[in-house]
């Protein structure tokens, strides 16, 4: 019974390989370990291990990963079932090759129980980053508009102090204008009023004018006529002195 016992040890331990199983399943369950870690901390590491493990859950390493999810569950089940199987046929038995077998399934059972663990715990970490990442990605996407809002409204203020300044300004130079346009009104008025004196005096001295031409005419026209008759009287006056100094009248 103990050569036997120990015979079916030895097959059943070569045929799965347990020092390849064990060494696959701890090295899938650092490799988890890991990747958790890298997920769990902020390292520039984990967006590019996020968009990995979101390819790995689209297409053909979906099914990759759920066949060996599967494959891992199905030999789990199996060392559970192997170690109830140990323990129902070797009851009584105390040799320490059973001892073995059953601490070898009960570990590798363990083993690939907590490499499925940490896959499902994997699995909803990298779901539960996704969704801190993509809202990381919005709350700084806001902060950037909400900072670009702040500038804009910032260099919207200084436009507006500018243009605040500009229209003072130009308040107080149409105020100056306004001051020198009634200065230059004022001016204008008095040299309307300089003219329409100017002018009064023109009218007043166009009519003197008149007058004298007027009076000129009458006293040419006057001074003609009695230059007519001094004329006149002269010529008769000669006539007059011709006759009585003639030699006819006295006998000469």
């Amino acid at each position: 019974m103990s050569s036997a016992t120990n015979q079916f040890t030895v097959l059943t331990i070569s045929q799965f390989d347990s020092h390849s199983i064990i060494h696959l399943s701890f090295t899938i369950a650092f490799a988890q370990m890991i990747i958790i870690i890298l997920l769990l901390f902020e390292t520039p590491f984990r967006n590019p291990l996020v968009l990995r493990l979101d390819q790995f859950k689209i297409g053909k390493p979906q099914l990759a990963v759920k066949s060996f999810g599967a494959t891992v569950f199905v030999a789990m089940m199996y060392n559970i079932y192997s170690v109830f199987d140990i323990r129902r046929r070797f009851v009584d038995a105390v040799d320490s090759s059973n001892h073995i077998l059953l601490a070898y399934h009960m570990f590798v059972a363990y083993l690939m129980g907590f490499s499925l663990f940490l896959l499902v715990t994997v699995h909803s970490l990298h779901r539960y980053i996704k969704e801190v990442v993509m809202v990381t990605e919005t709350i700084r996407a806001a902060k950037k508009q909400n900072q670009a809002y702040e500038n804009c409204m910032k260099k919207s203020a200084e436009e507006a102090e500018t243009i605040r300044k500009d229209i003072s300004r130009v308040k107080t130079d149409i105020i100056n204008l306004e001051s020198v346009c009634s200065m230059k009104e004022q001016a204008v008025q008095l040299l309307r009023a300089e003219s329409s004196t100017l002018k009064d005096r023109l009218e007043g001295c166009l009519e003197e004018y008149d007058r004298l031409l007027t009076y000129n005419k009458d006293l040419k026209e006057q001074l003609q006529e009695q230059l007519q008759g001094v004329n006149e009287r002269s010529s008769h006056s000669d006539g007059i002195i011709s006759a009585f100094f003639s030699w006819d009248r006295w006998g000469l």
